[in-house]
């Protein structure tokens, strides 16, 4: 059974020798920038279809070291179990100085929590290594940003300052001081344990619709674009494009505050879920305390958002999704997640990142005021009927 809801499977505990690593400097993300959500939006959307594309296309012509020894030294294959990464799981241990609550938990308050990383969530070709130097990190973003930008999907060419944009992100997910080519961490393949048919159907999604232009009416067009939920569901797998966020805690609740979209999600300590008396975009939450860490567990979120494309995995209505937040430090947010769901997973998985305190307060999110995109999406479909039905007169 791959039932990991309280993650007693996984060797999650702090090992010894680990040493914890703050990282001090403010990043670009921390910045006081006035940010646009649904700019935020669909830029989001063309760097995670970056990112997908990323995954296999660019890197015929920028192999690594690592990729030319596998393919010139190939070794026996008594010695392929040896070769095999192993899953290191990070330290939870707590920095001296970390705030507590006055009934004795990490404090996560005060503080608005932000991310704005390249988005690579599995392993890609480009590295076998979950850490990697600030220069490997680099050449690595270098690498991604020029496969992206010689893509020729028109839809990867839309936004004239996504170049900017490509490069302004802060690098590869940092975690503790170490820079991390992917986010998935268990397993230590960086891929995700997805049975044929899931994995079948999350190759082919794509942010854009595989090519599929459905803008006959609004409710066909995706959540975001209508702002009805942008970055707030969870897990939150997306930290492009100024993913911020605060929480507020109390004795017996927790609220999850999201920049985009100004989304709230109000969860309560409690040992089992409670019936959802009006069902929500966001789920059917519960929390509890694993020793310093706050578990998020997350059920019946809607059918309609099982197939997640930013970046592309699957959340079924009865699935339960994993979130843990642990205050490693001052300024720094330990953020793992996970999806339990045998249908879909073969086995446990884990993911991870860091999020960083910003030296800023939280900023209204006006999507709807904003939000000429919806319109002039309809308004475009409405051009290309009239033509295509000239075209055949």
């Amino acid at each position: 059974m791959n039932d990991f809801r309280d993650f007693g499977t996984l060797p999650l505990r702090i090992t010894s020798g680990m040493r914890a690593i703050s990282h001090p400097r403010l990043l670009p993300s921390q910045s006081n920038r006035r940010i646009d959500p649904m700019l935020c939006y669909h830029r989001a959307l063309r760097l995670a279809a970056a990112c997908s594309v990323l995954a296999f296309a660019p890197m015929a012509n920028a192999q690594t070291v690592e990729q030319v020894a596998a393919q010139t030294l190939k070794p026996p294959a008594a010695d392929a179990a040896a070769s095999q990464p192993v899953y290191v799981p990070t330290s939870l241990a707590l920095e001296a100085g970390v705030p507590r609550t006055p009934d004795g938990h990490p404090d996560f308050q005060g503080a608005v929590w932000a991310a704005n990383y390249f988005p690579v969530f599995e392993a890609t070709p480009m590295s076998t290594k979950l850490v990697v130097s600030e220069a490997e990190g680099k050449n690595m973003i270098d690498m991604m940003v020029k496969g992206f930008l010689s893509n020729p999907d028109p839809n990867l060419k839309i936004d004239p300052e996504v170049d900017g944009l490509l490069g302004g992100s802060d690098g590869l997910p940092l975690v503790r001081g170490e820079r991390r080519t992917r986010m998935v961490v268990l397993p230590a393949t960086g891929k995700l344990p997805l049975t044929p048919e899931a994995r079948k159907e999350v190759s082919a999604a794509s942010p854009f619709g595989n090519g599929k232009v459905n803008a006959d009416n609004p409710e066909q067009r995706p959540l975001g674009e209508r702002c009805i939920v942008l970055n707030g569901q969870p897990p939150f797998a997306t930290p492009i494009g100024y993913s911020r966020f605060e929480i507020i805690q109390t004795p017996t609740q927790v609220v999850i505050h999201s920049e985009q979209g100004d989304e709230l999600r109000i969860v309560s300590f409690a040992d089992t879920h409670k019936p959802q008396v009006q069902p929500s975009y966001f789920g059917n939450s519960i929390a509890r305390w694993d020793g310093d860490t706050l578990v998020v567990e997350t059920k019946d979120q809607p059918a309609r958002t099982r197939l997640r494309t930013l970046p592309s995995f699957i959340v079924n209505a009865d699935s339960t999704v994993i979130e843990r937040f642990t205050r490693v430090s001052n300024d720094e947010l330990l953020y793992q997640f996970s999806v339990v769901d045998p249908a879909v997973y073969t086995a446990p998985w884990l993911a991870e990142y860091s999020f960083h305190k910003a030296s800023n307060r939280m900023f209204e999110s006006s999507c709807h005021e904003a939000n000429y995109s919806l319109p002039n999406i309809l308004s475009g479909a409405r051009v290309a009927d009239t033509r295509g039905a000239a075209a055949k007169n």
